[in-house]
């Protein structure tokens, strides 16, 4: 026997293993319920939402979202079809049909941690302007080690090389174009097949985009419908992982012509249109980034730049990440030299430069990266997604605070998961760590806005009113606004939830029974 430790409540061997006598606890009923109560308390208490306290006007309105929740969960257990726990685009047409998802457009998200600016719009808004602008071109041969079919870009007249056609005459000549250019920017259900490398295609739409986002005439105008977007589905404030490496280009100028000082300025600009036509309370900021499969020379060199740029933008650029597939690159800690000039360089520079490390974005146990995100003290972690096999990192997290940026539905279509019930997030928010909601690249994954991952996980993970509301305020304050921009951001999502609020209650109906 263990020191200190009683037997006298443990069942005999003669009790297990008589076949018809089921050991039950010795405990009396009343006890037992006492017991079951505590640790129910005793996980709510640790929930990530457990300081959330609802008023009586929202309690009304949680009894009805979850009216409107068990409605489609109900339907979906008599078909035995449950559209989060497949192929997103198998019931994308059935989602948008849906009252909740209407419901949920309407719903103020806060802020969005987690959005790639290239392919954070709409593809459809792509795919029109691509077809006004008299200069602009699409690769439509066969795929060669160049160029793939659909590559966009822009060229003077007879400059273009073999393969790329105008547009205006692709539209012309090739029956049903924009649609077929659409189909080649996104992905669909056929992404889902064995065959396919996932990251390939992921890479390839990259390509096709890359030529068209950095086309410096329409970038002001890609990105004020890109904030549009996002406002119009209820995002107060976004943050935006971009290189701001003067990729972009004109018809006299080659990439590299048009500083980061300008692409911050466009940035800007954009976001003043949406505050002056859509939402006066919109806000952005840049995490600048780079990719991992740098060299260590090249990314101590380019921390050095992202100082400089937030010396100059402060309130803009706020934090550096590395991106790209994270299996295929050089892991975090090759980069470790790197991160430690960050001491350095803030005393030269006289401000800080927090790290948001895009880590954990993988399936596999040996890709553990996530140990030194937060070692590094990154003040959010991108994806995090391998998280629970590193427990001490797990606990590392949890402890300082750090908020994992989840982007379930990437998650899902990357082939990360299948089933949206067992995204290891849906144990995260359980066990207090605390996460935010984003898109990732919505405009490769042929949808926009975020209001489709809030569907699937309302549901998946069997959220309430608490929970929704939780992860709106992450948005604000696990966000890099400062103090004061936080204090407005603040005051003004509470009276669009108040609005949101009173909108469930007077729209949904429960239903006498």
């Amino acid at each position: 026997m263990v020191a200190g430790c009683s037997t006298s409540h443990l069942p005999n061997a003669a009790t297990l293993r008589a076949p018809n006598n089921a050991y039950r606890p010795s405990q009396n009923a009343a006890a037992y319920e006492r017991q079951r109560r505590a640790l129910l308390a005793a996980d709510s208490a640790r929930a990530f939402n457990a300081a959330i306290v609802l008023s009586a006007e929202e309690q009304q309105a949680n009894r009805k979202l979850i009216y409107l929740r068990q409605q489609l969960l109900g339907h979906y257990d008599s078909t035995h079809y449950f559209p989060p726990g497949r192929n997103f685009y198998r019931a994308r047409n059935h989602m948008y049909a849906t009252k909740l998802f209407q419901l949920l457009r309407k719903m103020p998200k806060g802020g969005i941690h987690h959005l790639h600016p290239n392919a954070g719009g709409s593809s459809w808004w792509i795919v029109q302007r691509a077809l006004r602008e008299p200069q602009c071109y699409v690769y439509w041969q066969p795929d060669n080690q160049q160029y793939v079919k659909g590559q966009i870009f822009f060229f003077r007249p007879r400059e273009a090389p073999a393969g790329f056609y105008p547009t205006q005459i692709l539209n012309d000549t090739v029956q049903n174009f924009p649609q077929k250019l659409h189909d080649l920017l996104t992905f669909d259900a056929a992404e889902s097949q064995d065959s396919v490398d996932v990251w390939r295609e992921f890479e390839r739409c990259f390509q096709r985009l890359g030529g068209f986002t950095s086309y410096q005439p329409i970038f002001k105008d890609l990105y004020t419908a890109t904030f549009d977007s996002l406002a119009a589905d209820g995002v107060q404030h976004v943050e935006l992982r971009t290189s701001l490496n003067g990729s972009l280009y004109d018809l006299q100028h080659p990439a590299g012509s048009f500083p980061a000082d300008s692409i911050i300025r466009y940035f800007q600009q954009a976001s003043q249109r949406i505050r002056a036509q859509r939402d006066p309370t919109f806000t952005f900021k840049l995490i600048y980034t780079n990719t991992r499969f740098r060299s260590l020379d090249i990314i101590t060199a380019d921390l050095r730049k992202a100082f400089e740029l937030r010396k100059r933008y402060p309130s803009s650029v706020v934090a550096y990440d590395l991106v790209a597939h994270e299996d295929a690159g050089h892991t975090t800690d090759y980069f470790r030299k790197a991160w430690f000039t960050r001491d350095s360089l803030t005393r030269v520079y006289g401000i800080d430069m927090p790290l948001c490390l895009h880590d954990g974005e993988s399936a596999w146990q040996h890709t553990n990266n996530l140990y030194d995100a937060a070692l590094l003290n990154s003040t959010r972690i991108g994806h995090g997604f391998n998280l629970s096999f590193f427990p001490a990192a797990e606990e590392l997290v949890r402890k300082n605070d750090i908020c994992l940026e989840v982007s379930p539905l990437s998650n899902q279509i990357l082939d990360y998961i299948g089933d949206l019930r067992m995204h290891p997030a849906h144990a995260w928010i359980k066990h207090g760590i605390q996460i935010s909601i984003s898109p990732d690249d919505p405009e490769i994954f042929d949808y926009v806005g975020v209001t489709p991952d809030y569907w699937s996980i309302l549901l998946a993970w069997e959220l309430d009113l608490r929970d929704l509301k939780k992860l709106a305020l992450n948005g604000i304050e696990y966000s890099y606004l400062s103090a004061a921009e936080k204090k407005l951001a603040l005051a003004a999502w509470q009276q669009k939830w108040k609005a949101f609020v009173a909108k469930i209650n007077q729209e949904v109906a429960l239903q006498n029974k």
